[in-house]
């Protein structure tokens, strides 16, 4: 029943019916419904019946108001239309006043214009003066619409106002235009947030901390620019506090000036100019933190010579200089980056929001600023690297055909390069100078109220441009010296500039970001390689040519335990600075074919100081004039395989007196037939001690440049295509940019990055130091037993034995072989490892005991004294011998010559004579060692041609002795 289709009657009608189809049954429930409603409805009317009374009342007073209202609204109406009547009747007084009265609120419209008009210098110096641009620009422009209203038009007293509003638009224009190039190049204040000073040791001054995020990335996601920008209402908030925030606002009020298109062209007129005065400021202000006296260039400026430097250690205070250079500059670069992507968002949001393709077209100039920050990189990268050639020309005065008088009469034409006077050298404290400057400055203040140009106030210019410049390619001041290995100075922050230019990129601004490094790619290949060759081959010229390169280095006790050349220090500092850089370069295999060329390089010209140190003069086989260069013996039989195969046994310690004994065998069996002269001998000390010299710097190489050795995988090194000008382009940022990439030189090792192909050439030469350092030693080795050689064959052959009396002085060349083995051993001793020191002199007693037996045949008359006198040799030899070999004895020499005090059998049958000692087994010397002792014991006999009966009978017993020794040796 509370449906709305519910109809009463029908409801009731079922209710009283009682057949089966009928709702009777319900019909209790119904009215037990009905009595509960009539109790509430009597208690709802209980409780609120004076409310109910109240509102009669009050409903009838409303309709009074109602019908009271409706008639009073039907006589006003009558009135109205009434009025109306009476107006547009055509009396001639009512419409005279109508159009007085309309000229009058005319006249108040004018009235009001005029003295809005007068207000607006006054609110738009405040404007201005509070940097307040958007609402300036509004003023401005509202006043502008005014005063050039035809009716305005015809008010000659607005013509001055008018000429003030029309000067000051292009003067805020100007300011707007000056204040934005503020805020783009950091030249106001408020821009030191935007980037970092550089710190000592700081990380990154490019890279945000971790969790951080950059002014600008906040500044982006937080404005919608197809929105016009509204100005804060805050007035005690200074604008220029957030410089992107006012970058945006200065745009946005160009263009509510309508200048938008002229000021992005002026930026970009600017732009070379702007950005190498910030490149200039950056650069003086760096030179003033550290003085240039200390950094070096001085030094190398105006010289034609200039010292090695083969880099730069990490306390050095030109490490310092540079890295604060590089890392302010770049830091100043990625906040110029971001100021010109926020003019880049701006305008594009401007064009889409006007939607006016010539506003679109500005926002292009985003890809110039890249391609100068570029140029400037690229140009300081080269003035670090390399030394320009206008640095090396002395500035040397002009002669007299340059005179004033010839340039006047036109003899010489002047050199329109040179500048003849210039602004800067004016004097700025001069009275004059500062009245003008305040008059200029008075009438800017009074056309351009609230602010006077930036561009037009004095700037510091430097006083001379040879000394500001030095020569760069950039123009500025070099702060430190150029050289290549600066490399690993410059990189890291240039990459690490790189990656962060990667973030501020905008996406449509026609940049691709693969390639953004691409023309650090191009200097590599192009300038830094080519000059790194030349660079490191000139340096190694200049190491190995000086005529103190082979000599003794003052400094050897810094770097190795036994004293080596000065060229090798200074060439394998040259090695090592090398290596320090490749590690901080993309790897490329062609310099490490250029390392393994310069070892080889180094290896050619120590080999011939070695050929020369060795070389022998001798006539010409023509005639006998023309001197000929040979190698002296011990260089010889250092190259012969046999003895040195012999000599390499022994310095491996492999069976010590065996290889001796065979080493002497064949050194005896390849001097057999030939003579040993002086000239065969190196008998100046010098060339001793440059010997020896020579083969500690080699050993030391060897052993350090071996460390070096590193071998990688091919794919992490370019390939090399035809040398080093057909390498394959290798990316620089495949280097971490990271602070990591700064290394520790104390704690990371120094290796040369080599492929499997290359580091064969490495080891090749490797061994060559090694096999030159062996055939030295090999030759000192053979030099002491040439000269024990040389001597004792002339004492043998040419000393005398047949002595009337004791003689109780050794033989001279006995004491000029001492004296040779002192000065010998005494050298060596002092150049070389004690290992060294013995393998040289092993085996030079045996040696002498060997030959004072073998070649006793070479004595032709010996008697008793000259016995004693070769005894006396024998001793000297052997003390001396004490001194210089450990063990050094000559016992068989001494037993040997001491056969000849015992006799013979036929003279001395009961004595102890050769033949019974022999008949014995005593004697441990062979048939041809006693025959020629035999011979000798019976030479002065036989050669005594006074008595021919003796010398007779002298041959006979030799005869007989000699049989009986056969016979007696033939028997053991």
């Amino acid at each position: 029943m509370t449906l709305d289709s519910c109809v009463p009657v029908k409801a009731a009608l079922q209710l009283m019916d009682t057949s089966s189809l009928g709702r009777a049954y319900q019909y209790d429930s119904y009215r037990q419904i009905h009595n509960q409603l009539q109790r509430a409805l009597q208690s709802i009317v209980n409780d609120h019946h004076q409310g109910f009374n109240s509102s009669i009342g009050t409903f009838h007073s409303i309709m009074r108001s109602i019908t009271t209202s409706q008639c009073k609204v039907r006589a006003l109406r009558e009135s109205l239309v009434q009025a109306k009547t009476d107006l547009s009747t055509s009396k001639p007084e009512v419409k005279n006043m109508v159009e007085t009265s309309q000229t009058y609120d005319t006249m108040l419209r004018t009235l009001n214009l005029i003295e809005q008009l007068n207000g607006v210098p006054e609110k738009l110096e405040a404007r201005i003066s509070e940097k307040r641009f958007l609402t300036a620009v509004q003023v401005l422009s509202d006043a502008l619409k005014v005063i050039k209203q035809p009716e305005m038009m015809e008010i000659g007293a607005l013509s001055d106002l008018r000429t003030y509003l029309g000067s000051q638009e292009s003067s805020l224009a100007d300011i707007l235009i000056e204040e934005l190039h503020n805020h783009l190049y950091l030249k106001s204040p408020y821009c030191t947030d935007r980037w970092k000073p550089y710190s000592p040791h700081q990380k990154d001054s490019l890279l945000m901390k971790a969790g951080g995020k950059r002014p600008l990335y906040v500044f982006l996601d937080s404005a919608d620019f197809t929105q016009p920008m509204i100005e804060d209402a805050n007035a005690n908030k200074n604008p220029e506090a957030d410089s992107l925030y006012y970058i945006r606002l200065l745009l946005e009020a160009l263009n509510s000036l309508g200048h938008i298109s002229n000021a992005i062209g002026t930026v970009n007129q600017r732009l070379p100019v702007e950005l190498f005065k910030l490149v200039e400021k950056t650069n003086n202000e760096v030179d003033q933190r550290h003085p240039s006296s200390l950094t070096g260039v001085a030094r190398s400026i105006g010289t034609f010579t200039r010292a090695l430097d083969l880099g730069l250690s990490d306390n050095d205070v030109r490490v310092t200089v540079i890295h604060d250079l590089l890392w302010t500059l770049y830091s100043k670069f990625v906040a110029v980056m971001e100021g010109h992507r926020v003019i880049y968002d701006v305008v594009k949001g401007i064009s889409r929001r006007d939607g006016s393709q010539d506003v679109a077209s500005l926002a292009g100039g985003f890809m110039e600023v890249w391609q100068l920050i570029q140029s400037e990189m690229r140009s300081l990268l080269h003035d670090y690297l390399t030394m320009t050639d206008s640095r090396s020309v002395s500035n040397s005065p002009k002669g007299i055909h340059h005179a004033i008088n010839n340039i006047v009469t036109g003899k010489t034409p002047r050199d329109k390069n040179k500048i003849l006077f210039k602004l800067s050298s004016t004097d700025s404290n001069s009275p004059s100078i500062k009245k003008d400057q305040d008059d200029l400055e008075s009438i800017l203040k009074a056309s351009v109220p609230g602010l006077v140009s930036e561009s037009l106030r004095p700037a510091a210019t430097s006083s001379d441009a040879n000394t500001s410049s030095d020569g760069a390619a950039t123009g500025h001041k070099l702060l430190i010296e150029p050289s290549v290995f600066n490399m690993g100075l410059l990189l890291p922050p240039s990459l690490a500039f790189l990656n962060r230019i990667k973030d501020i990129v905008p996406a449509g601004s026609g940049i691709v970001l693969s390639t953004l490094t691409s023309f650090l790619d191009d200097f590599l290949v192009n300038v830094f390689h080519p000059s790194l060759e030349d660079t490191i081959r000139d340096l190694f010229n200049q190491t190995t040519s000086d005529l103190d390169a082979f000599q003794q280095d003052p400094q050897w006790v810094s770097v190795a335990n036994k004293p080596v050349m000065k060229g090798a220090t200074a060439f394998f500092g040259l090695i090592t600075a090398l290596c320090k850089m490749l590690d901080t370069i993309p790897p490329d295999q062609a310099f490490g074919q250029l390392t393994i060329d310069l070892l080889n390089s180094y290896y050619e010209k120590c080999h011939e100081w070695y050929k020369e140190l060795v070389a022998r003069h001798r006539a010409g086989p023509e005639d006998g004039t023309t001197p000929m260069l040979d190698m002296k013996r011990s260089a010889q039989w250092a190259r012969i395989d046999n003895i040195r195969s012999s000599m390499q046994d022994l310095w491996a310690g492999n069976e010590e007196a065996e290889t001796i004994r065979k080493e002497t065998e064949v050194e005896l069996k390849e001097q057999e037939g030939k003579t040993l002269t002086p000239t065969d001998l190196i008998t100046d000390r010098k060339v001793t001690n440059s010997l020896c010299i020579l083969y500690s710097s080699m050993k030391w190489l060897a052993s350090n440049v071996v460390q070096l050795r590193h071998v990688e995988d091919t794919e992490s090194l370019s390939r090399q295509e035809g040398g080093l000008s057909g390498r394959r382009r290798r990316r620089w940022t495949l280097i971490s940019g990271e602070p990591s990439m700064v290394r520790d030189e104390t704690a990371k090792p120094i290796y040369l990055p080599m492929t499997t192909e290359t580091v064969s050439g490495f080891d090749s030469v490797v061994n060559s130091f090694q096999e030159l350092a062996n055939t030295i030693l090999f030759t000192l080795r053979a030099e002491a037993r040439c000269h024990v050689l040389h001597y004792l064959g002339i004492c043998m052959k040419e000393g005398n034995y047949c002595l009337d009396s004791t003689v109780n002085t050794p033989d001279s060349n006995i004491l000029a072989l001492n004296a040779d083995l002192v000065w010998f051993d005494e050298d060596i001793s002092h150049l070389l490892r004690v290992k060294e020191t013995t393998f040289l002199v092993k085996g030079l007693g045996a040696m002498i005991d060997h030959l004072l037996v073998a070649n006793a045949n070479h004595i032709k008359i010996i008697n008793k004294e000259g016995v004693e006198r070769m005894q006396l040799n024998i001793l000297v030899l052997q003390q001396n011998l004490k001194n210089i070999e450990t063990g050094g004895e000559l016992a068989r020499a001494s037993a040997f010559y001491a056969l000849y005090a015992g006799g013979m059998e036929v003279c001395r049958p009961d004595s102890s004579s050769l033949i019974k000692a022999a008949k014995e087994g005593k004697i441990d010397f062979s048939y041809d060692d006693l025959k020629v002792l035999v011979e000798l014991y019976f030479s002065e006999a036989m050669n005594n041609r006074r008595e021919s009966a003796s010398a007779l009978q002298a041959r006979r017993s030799l005869n007989e002795n000699l049989l009986a020794l056969s016979e007696i040796m033939w028997t053991l």
